[in-house]
């Protein structure tokens, strides 16, 4: 299977809950993705801005900026988040495992999902 995007479906949590736990999981897909290695300042003020929403309960922003993978909470009630790459590619299942184990580690309860991300079934039909 081809991966574009895993979806990551968190249950039984509302954001707040995530205080302890968001902040380092975007540590973790930032080393895992090799992303902002030279500029770690730019890293830690992505993750002060996503907990300042997690602490006042709120949608995080996530990573949804250029670089080499993403982390994009969709416009929805759900708690969830996808880890996506523009282009196919295996470091998206490779990554996405890596933070389900950590979530689960964590006492997380989630689930994962791949390639239902909206904007894939949007280029799927284009093809």
């Amino acid at each position: 299977m081809r991966y574009w995007n895993g979806h990551i479906i968190l249950e039984g949590v509302e954001w707040k809950d995530l205080k302890d736990v968001w902040g380092e999981m975007l540590r973790f897909f930032f080393k895992e993705t090799r992303q902002f290695m030279e500029e770690p300042e730019m890293a830690e003020v992505i993750i002060r801005e996503n907990m300042i929403d997690i602490s006042h309960n709120r949608k995080p922003e996530g990573f949804n900026r250029d670089g080499r993978m993403r982390i994009v909470i969709p416009l929805t009630n759900k708690r969830e988040f996808f880890v996506y790459r523009e282009a196919y590619s295996d470091e998206v299942r490779v990554v996405t495992e890596k933070i389900s184990k950590f979530l689960g580690e964590k006492g997380i309860k989630h689930r994962v999902e791949w390639n239902d991300m909206l904007l894939y079934k949007i280029k799927k039909r284009r093809r």
